[in-house]
């Protein structure tokens, strides 16, 4: 007994400091809530792509489709998808613009709400353009709905405007779409008419 009790000792001791240390790792690890992780990975991929700049939409449509993260969604032509935690995060190239966007309602489960969003944007460096407004649009299945429409300047300076839809979330992407590519299309657009006019003299 009296060889075998320094042995118990020590067994008890290092137990006990594993308890106590594997405790103050916990509380010094925060530990990222869903909520926090899908607005995470929604910003970030929007960060990546339409946060930068192009001189085109093509140039942004190449970027897409070179991008390793990325590959085309299923039935929806142009659309670039990734796939993370079970949740389909979506960017689109648009003709003035690119889009980011994700289906809120998930397995019954909403991934965010308008308020966590709004912040985490405003925390981002986005700066607000005023209130935001409420509008009718149409979900996936044809019927009508309640969004929320805010704009934002983003960090880079582009017009952004957030579609939040209010009811029927599995029904309806949720969309950050970045202005972009307007001065192009203007200029493409005053060269076309003074083509015309050329060729009509």
């Amino acid at each position: 007994m009296k060889k075998a009790l320094p042995i118990v000792v020590l067994f008890t001791a290092a137990v006990l400091t594993t308890m106590f240390l594997n405790g103050c790792g916990e509380k010094a690890v925060a530990v990222e809530t869903p909520t926090q992780k899908h607005l995470s990975s929604f910003l970030s991929l929007h960060n990546q792509f339409c946060e930068k700049k192009y001189t085109s939409s093509d140039s942004l449509k190449v970027e897409l489709a070179q991008a390793p993260t990325l590959n085309l969604a299923k039935d929806f032509d142009g659309v670039y998808e990734v796939l993370i935690s079970n949740v389909s995060f979506a960017v689109s190239p648009e003709d003035d613009g690119c889009t980011t966007d994700v289906m809120l309602q998930v397995d019954g489960k909403q991934l965010f709400t308008f308020e966590d969003i709004n912040k985490a944007l405003l925390a981002s460096g986005y700066i607000e353009t005023g209130e935001p407004v409420s509008l009718k649009d149409t979900g996936i299945d044809q019927s009508e709905l309640t969004i929320i429409e805010k704009k934002y300047i983003s960090p880079t300076g582009e017009v952004t405007t957030l579609d939040f839809p209010l009811e029927k979330m599995d029904k309806y992407y949720m969309t950050l779409f970045t202005e972009k590519f307007t001065e192009a299309k203007q200029e493409s657009k005053e060269q076309v008419i003074k083509s015309l006019r050329m060729a009509s003299l």
